[in-house]
């Protein structure tokens, strides 16, 4: 149901969708659907949903052949909607009511495999970098995210681009990522002013990468002035190169103009400086 009689159902039970929390629940199973379809959830799998809102796509997931999902929601007045549903599956679900920002998503057990959510925009670069950080590394493969539109072809930009951003040249270095499928507003309840899309990202390499230190800031400080070339970005911190000699030195032995900008560079460029700058 994506009309009015569904809007008039759910008044009756108490809850509507928070604007502090950025809630925009969805109203179509077809979209709930197509999502667990691009995830391929086998018997083996172990599901991370975060966000589920009334539980529309969580009865998806539970109707897949996953072997345990895990659930981590902050809005506790959504109980009414929750509660009811894991307890027929109560061997194969967990419930965390929390900030998902601020669970040790180190602690589930077991690991999840692959995650599954509609995410608020406030939370999305946020929320990724912790999965990449704390849940690669303990085995999850596999994300496929509703996120606004904007975003998505954030984390899909190319060398080159505006839109080329540290997350993404991240996700670039573990695996790959695509926009699986663009979604109107009308699929959620209240209907953003934006579009939607429904992003799929895969992990198969590079499983540390997120949790390295040294790496983050390498592209937080690249990228700290964006109308800046990339030597002058390193240059001014001095635990990278001790004077503008040396990082024009590094960029040029590895083939790169001292004019460069961090969004010119593509993933193996980035592997290179990174690997450099290690031995420095």
């Amino acid at each position: 149901m994506r009309d009015r009689s569904f809007r008039q159902t759910e008044k009756g039970k108490g809850h509507g969708p928070k604007k502090s929390l950025g809630q925009n629940f969805l109203i179509d199973p077809n979209i709930t659907r197509c999502m667990v379809d691009y995830a391929q959830i086998g018997e083996r799998d172990v599901v991370l949903e975060i966000g589920p809102g009334r539980g529309m796509l969580t009865r998806e997931i539970l109707n897949s052949p996953c072997s345990f999902l895990h659930i981590i929601e902050i809005d506790k007045t959504l109980a009414p909607f929750l509660e009811p549903l894991l307890k027929r599956h109560e061997t194969r679900t967990s419930l965390i009511w929390g900030d998902v920002l601020t669970v040790n998503l180190k602690e589930l057990s077991p690991s999840p495999t692959k995650v599954l959510a509609n995410i608020p925009y406030n939370i999305t670069t946020p929320l990724i970098w912790q999965i990449l950080e704390h849940l690669a590394p303990m085995g999850t493969k596999e994300l496929v995210l509703m996120l606004q539109l904007d975003l998505a072809e954030r984390l899909c930009a190319k060398p080159g681009t505006k839109d080329r951003s540290p997350l993404g040249i991240t996700i670039e270095r573990m695996g790959q990522v695509q926009i699986a499928k663009k979604v109107p507003p009308s699929v959620f309840w209240p209907a953003p002013k934006v579009e939607s899309a429904i992003v799929q990202i895969l992990l198969d390499k590079n499983y540390d990468l997120a949790s390295k230190r040294p790496w983050r800031r390498l592209l937080k400080v690249a990228f700290a002035r964006r109308r800046k070339t990339l030597m002058n970005n390193l240059a001014c911190v001095y635990d990278f190169f001790k004077d503008r000699e040396q990082a024009y030195g590094l960029l040029k032995e590895l083939g790169l103009s001292p004019t460069v900008r961090a969004e010119e560079l593509n993933a193996d460029d980035w592997q290179r400086l990174y690997e450099h700058i290690l031995t420095l």
